[in-house]
């Protein structure tokens, strides 16, 4: 997966459920293709966690009425003085068990250089790790269905890495081997050699580029993604469509040279005077083409992978409720509601202030978009303030709170905010409700 010019996601091929009647067959000149129904499009989401936490394995439970399958980072390979170093997560195979669903396994490899040939130290390694995990899953009970490599390869360099594939896939025995592959690599003359050596491939279809881009620059622009999948698919080797769940941070020198990447939960500690811009997601655009998608399946697609299964610890990505409205092709609603906490806001003396507390009753992993109006029917001096990222307007018998200009925190489904406070002297009994702001 690169991290730097390129954001891209790892994702996995599932086995195809086809239901009882035909589906059309498969064009190879990239037409879409009619699917019978939703199901004709199996949905995965891949687990790329290194912490085993209790929330991943409640993510799974939660995810398991929508989701096909998982693909699960088994080991990732670093080089250390130019050898291959795997650190292998510690995977939670009870929770995977309970899963109940079909499991992948993904060696990632972290960029290298070369050469490549299918013998060697190098070759031999990254077969040791593949084989050691699939026998720790033997032993843990867990039937792994497809092996998976992730390395995003220099695209003048793919007819070596095929070499690395051949091997690999040789290791592995007849379990299917899957690599995932970059857009920039449709072009190349080597990668229909390469996808065919594979046999199957998932297509991540996002990135990020740099230098910088404007304030509408998406971490998947769904535009580029119809591009590059009706290209992949006129190649005519089977693969799977990847699609990013996340937002990314990126800082940048004043210069304009990259800093770094955050895409997780951990914000790293950048450098006096970085400028950070955050690449998101436009779930709406987003749920538009998977309603595309569901409706006429593009040829040789068979599912779609998410990167990454939806944790509620995860600060960069979305939630369930998000997810599963843009995995059925239609946009996350939006639905806000105020909290008033305090003493006595139905009536009678307010010794205290009342809070206001925002949350988020719907589907939307957008910034809220809404304002709070709060008003009283006698006469009574108000005094409130908002909290960071608010503003407060008073009125003769209301005060109105809304979202400060540059304030595009989000609050994810089932988050709060705290958004201010009101006290009246003398207190009275005060109406609260939430208006959109479109």
């Amino acid at each position: 997966m690169n991290r730097l010019g390129a954001l891209a996601l790892l994702a996995g091929i599932s086995s195809l459920l086809i239901l009882s009647g035909c589906r059309q067959e498969q064009r190879a000149n990239g037409d879409l293709i009619p699917s019978q129904s939703p199901a004709d499009l199996p949905q995965r989401a891949y687990v790329w966690q290194r912490d085993w936490s209790a929330p991943v394995a409640r993510s799974l439970r939660e995810g398991k009425d929508v989701l096909a399958g998982c693909v699960v980072l088994g080991a990732e390979v670093e080089w250390r003085n130019g050898s291959p170093f795997p650190v292998r997560p510690k995977i939670d195979w009870d929770a995977l068990r309970s899963f109940g669903k079909p499991i992948g396994l993904a060696l990632r490899v972290a960029p290298y250089p070369g050469p490549f040939s299918g013998e060697g130290s190098v070759v031999a390694s990254l077969q040791q790790v593949a084989q050691g995990l699939l026998a720790e899953a033997r032993r843990e009970g867990v039937e792994v269905q497809e092996f998976q490599l992730d390395f995003d390869c220099a695209q003048k360099k793919l007819t070596g890495y095929a070499a690395w594939v051949k091997a690999l896939r040789q290791s592995v025995g007849s379990m299917p081997l899957v690599i995932t592959a970059l857009p920039s690599w449709l072009s190349e003359p080597a990668f229909p050699i390469l996808a065919r050596e594979a046999r199957r491939y998932v297509l991540q279809v996002h990135s990020v580029s740099s230098p910088l881009g404007d304030d509408r620059t998406q971490i998947c622009d769904p535009a580029q993604a119809r591009r590059w999948v009706a290209q992949a698919s006129a190649i005519g080797v089977p693969f799977e469509i990847a699609l990013p769940t996340y937002r990314s941070y990126v800082g940048y020198s004043p210069e304009g040279k990259l800093v770094g990447v955050a895409s997780d939960s951990v914000r790293p500690s950048w450098p006096s005077g970085t400028r950070i811009k955050e690449y998101g997601l436009d779930e709406i655009a987003m749920a538009a083409m998977m309603k595309e998608w569901l409706m006429k399946r593009p040829a040789h697609v068979e599912g779609i992978m998410w990167y990454r299964l939806p944790v509620a610890t995860d600060e960069n990505n979305w939630r369930w409720p998000t997810l599963r409205a843009v995995m059925e092709g239609r946009p996350p609603s939006q639905n806000w509601k105020v909290r008033v906490e305090g003493s006595s806001h139905a009536g009678g003396d307010l010794p205290n202030p009342v809070d206001l507390v925002l949350s988020n009753a719907g589907e939307s992993d957008e910034a809220p978009s809404c304002r709070v109006e709060v008003r009283w029917d006698t006469d009574a001096t108000a005094v409130a303030e908002s909290l960071p990222g608010w503003e407060v307007r008073k009125g003769k018998r209301s005060v109105v709170f809304f979202r400060a200009v540059g304030n595009a925190r989000r609050l994810p489904p089932g988050g709060d905010c705290a958004i201010g406070w009101l006290r009246l002297e003398p207190g009275a009994p005060i109406h609260v409700e939430v208006v959109p702001v479109r």
